[in-house]
């Protein structure tokens, strides 16, 4: 689905009563929906020099405008399921707003400091989805790791390689192309579990294994590789139908951690997966801060009790808050040069 914001221009109306009007106006496409955003300077045209000063004083204004009617555009393409539509409704045009907001910051961005937002974000990223696991590096001892190759003291090699592993992880994330399949599945979880554990990339060969926390039965280890298929052609074929992409990626993690195809270290592979699936459609990673990991499990448990709005909602709540407000800021002060 392609899409495009144009440079403000410099607009002239006429009022019925002949009066001229001027405006800042910016065109916006979302494949092929048309939509306009203003803004309104006054009854003179103004001079070179003060339609200069314009587009730098409506510059976030006009980019928040263009984001909204983006979000709008966009979110009438999408089925509400598995909300009703009153409510699925609201719920896509949050997601949406929040999609295009990030668009919006990455095309402000110049690439140095586009580099250093995703640095930051991966630092995080890396430290949450070890942490909720009981990985204890903190920050800091996360960034030294991976940046600078400086191994923390009084830490386990297992806690170290946890980490480690995920330069390998984010290489082979960011060469990957195309739909996610059983075979990128276990290269992942190889890469995640390297020098961890003697089954990296292999799938689980015994049923004698449970989830802490969950009760539930697992899929039988005869079956994993016929699940794992069928939730990813159930993943892509959801999308087909029109089905919001954080939905379906919501939906799929849940399977994918009920499977639960590896003795270990589905949750760092199953979250990696879901950030790719966002990703794939334009969505920010989502960090999955440690501080976090109540209220994760708790949005999976709603899952295995059925409850798959509740889920989807939890998971909806803890990207907004880790990421919305800082976005909004970050935009703010790239469009008005502060």
């Amino acid at each position: 689905m392609s899409y495009m914001v144009a440079p403000a221009r410099l607009e002239r109306r006429r009022t019925s009563k002949g009066q001229l009007q001027f405006f800042l106006a910016k065109d916006v496409r979302i494949g092929d929906k048309k939509a306009k955003v203003t803004k309104y300077l006054g009854a003179e045209e103004p001079s070179l020099e003060e339609l200069e000063k314009a587009l730098v004083a409506a510059a976030y204004e006009l980019e928040r405008k263009a984001m909204e009617k983006r979000a709008e555009l966009s979110a009438s393409r999408y089925s509400f399921q598995p909300f009703d539509p009153e409510e699925g409704k609201v719920i896509v045009l949050m997601l949406e707003r929040f999609h295009f907001l990030h668009r919006s910051l990455q095309e402000n961005l110049r690439p140095d400091e586009m580099r250093e937002t995703e640095e930051a974000l991966e630092l995080r990223y890396v430290n949450g989805s070890t942490g909720i696991e009981g990985n204890t590096l903190t920050l800091q001892e996360t960034r030294l790791l991976l940046q600078e190759g400086i191994v923390p003291e009084g830490r386990s090699l297992r806690e170290i390689n946890e980490v480690q592993n995920f330069k390998a992880v984010r290489a082979f994330r960011e060469k990957h192309k195309g739909r996610i399949t059983v075979a990128a599945i276990r290269k992942m979880h190889a890469l995640v579990m390297a020098n961890i554990d003697g089954s990296a990339g292999v799938l689980r060969r015994t049923d004698d294994i449970g989830i802490v926390g969950r009760d539930m039965l697992l899929t039988p280890s005869v079956m994993i590789e016929e699940e794992l298929s069928s939730a990813l052609d159930d993943h892509y074929d959801s999308l087909d139908r029109g089905m919001h992409p954080f939905f379906s990626a919501v939906m799929f993690h849940h399977r994918f951690e009920s499977i639960h195809p590896f003795t270990d270290g589905n949750g760092r592979v199953g979250r990696e997966l879901f950030n790719m699936m966002l990703t794939a459609n334009g969505f920010p990673r989502v960090p999955f801060v440690s501080a976090e990991r109540q209220r994760y499990l708790m949005a999976l448990s709603k899952g295995d009790d059925g409850n798959v709005k509740g889920m989807i909602e939890i998971f909806i709540r803890m990207t907004m808050e880790q990421r919305m407000d800082v976005t909004i800021e970050n935009l703010r002060r790239l469009t008005s040069g502060n």
